[in-house]
């Protein structure tokens, strides 16, 4: 047997090795790994995983000052989140109060018309009442006629509406 002196690549040292002429198998002496002797063994190396290792490292600085840019970012989203809340939430009150207005002026414009309303009330139910006691071919033919004249009534007073505020800025 000779011994033969190897770099080990994997670890940059040098070891010697023993080589025996007659065997081509190189045994490190130096090196952790060993040849497996049976199945077992063969069969645990094929199941262990290798990790590499990296080189580079972070430094605890730069860890903290990444941890304290993702803190402030965190808080400066938060507060974002926050000043959309309280300004939607102003938005709907504001939505609120000017659909209670109005609601208020359009209820206090329609009691204005007082028994007027009623009457336009009556007669377009009893209408409606009449059209549903036909046969419902007859029926859509005098519902069309009479949202055609519904609208035309519309069409009639904002004419009047136009005219009036005319009048008015006299």
């Amino acid at each position: 047997m000779k011994k033969k002196a190897i770099k080990n690549e994997a670890n940059d040292e040098d070891s010697e090795s023993i080589t025996n002429e007659d065997s081509p198998i190189i045994q490190n002496e130096g090196s952790d790994a060993e040849l497996p002797t049976n199945d077992n063994n063969i069969d645990s190396m094929h199941t262990q995983k290798t990790t590499p290792k990296s080189n580079s490292a972070i430094k605890i600085e730069d860890y903290e000052l990444i941890v304290n840019s993702f803190k402030e970012a965190t808080t400066s989203f938060k507060d974002g989140i926050l000043s959309i809340s309280k300004k939607a939430q102003e938005i709907k009150g504001k939505a609120e109060e000017t659909f209670t207005v109005g609601a208020k002026r359009d209820a206090r414009d329609i009691q204005a018309l007082g028994g007027y309303v009623e009457n336009v009330i009556k007669g377009f139910e009893d209408t409606m009442n009449e059209i549903k006691k036909r046969n419902y071919g007859e029926e859509e033919k005098l519902l069309k006629g009479y949202k055609k004249l519904l609208e035309e009534q519309i069409n009639f007073i904002n004419a009047r509406i136009e005219l009036v505020k005319r009048l008015k800025s006299r």
